[in-house]
């Protein structure tokens, strides 16, 4: 029933008729299956992702390692991204015009990853995506702010926010009172600092599609984006990893705890699949319905990660967790 009920809103979405859709045949169940497919794996990608660096950062305390982890999370990322391109020998090229917009993306996005992989050192990691899903509270905040497109709010949207914020309260408050310790309202500061960095790098990226649009008539080439925000992001965290002197931190840690190897491949691996199949389901809906599949993955990635962890979820979590979802995909 689920599934019906989305394909339908998918295909409505995208102003099909109800003739038209009888039309499709064949054709049209083969590209709504090819979707699902897409969908499936883009909501396991993101839970292995998660699961696997929560594991993997727990596994390496005492030590620090969520600006290691991220450092390689982008350089595998830009290295599969590159591999295509490199294979036609035609490298991904952009506009010289959106290159100040392409860095602001690339640091925005680095960002907010730092400071995602920073919260789940923290605090648990269903916690922290329910978290993540206050998001669009600071979208619509600096798009207000700032006048860019999309920033004009109507009553759904600002009833969609209300929603937000209370289940952002009241997940907050449904976490048992023994962790609301330091290292508690430090998960929580850095997984607001992520949504406060994913926010901007969409405004950059609404505002970089606006100049190529007005000036050629064209759309922003999505995978050249993805490789240069990786390899930007890459640079920047080598950079700053080979500053605070921890650039053989996995690597001698791994030599110490093999198992370790395997918690590294799955979150890089996953990393670059959720990101990608994040952008090719964008490709093939509009906002809206990206924005109601991502709010579902959130919900998977959540279920699971509490699952894996065996995170104890109250009445009052699992309420806030419903809130936080339904807002985000309103």
């Amino acid at each position: 029933m689920f599934t019906f009920l989305l394909y339908s809103h998918l295909l409505r979405s995208a102003g099909l008729s109800r003739r038209r859709r009888q039309r499709m045949g064949s054709r049209g169940w083969a590209g709504s299956l090819s979707l699902a497919l897409l969908l499936v794996l883009w909501y396991a990608s993101s839970a292995a992702c998660t699961s696997c660096s929560k594991r993997l950062l727990a596994t390496l305390e005492p030590r620090r390692c969520a600006l290691e982890l991220t450092c390689a999370q982008f350089g595998v990322a830009a290295v599969a991204a590159a591999t295509p391109s490199a294979l036609r020998c035609s490298p991904p090229t952009l506009p010289r015009a959106v290159w100040v917009y392409l860095v602001c993306i690339s640091l925005s996005y680095t960002a907010g990853f730092t400071f995602l992989n920073l919260s789940l050192l923290y605090i648990p990691a269903s916690f922290a995506e329910t978290l993540r899903g206050l998001e669009p509270l600071y979208s619509a905040f600096i798009a207000c702010a700032t006048g860019v497109r999309g920033g004009a709010l109507n009553r759904w949207s600002f009833l969609a926010l209300v929603i937000l914020v209370a289940g952002g309260f009241m997940s907050c408050w449904s976490q048992p009172a023994a962790s609301r310790n330091v290292h508690f309202y430090l998960g929580i500061a850095s997984a607001l600092g992520a949504n406060l960095a994913f926010a901007l790098r969409s405004v950059f990226t609404t505002a970089a599609q606006d100049v190529v649009a007005q000036q050629w008539g064209e759309k922003l080439d999505a995978d050249s984006i993805f490789f240069y925000q990786h390899a930007c992001g890459f640079m920047v965290m080598l950079a700053l990893v080979i500053v605070l002197g921890s650039s053989r931190v996995l690597v001698e840690v791994e030599k110490q705890v093999p198992s370790s190897l395997w918690l590294i491949v799955g979150s890089t691996g996953a990393f670059f699949l959720y990101n990608r199949l994040s952008l090719s389901v964008l490709l093939r809906l509009d906002a809206v319905s990206h924005s109601v599949c991502n709010a579902l993955r959130r919900a998977a990635t959540v279920a699971v990660t509490a699952v894996v962890f065996a995170t104890p979820v109250s009445a009052l979590s699992f309420s806030s967790i419903v809130l936080v979802i339904c807002g985000s995909g309103g």
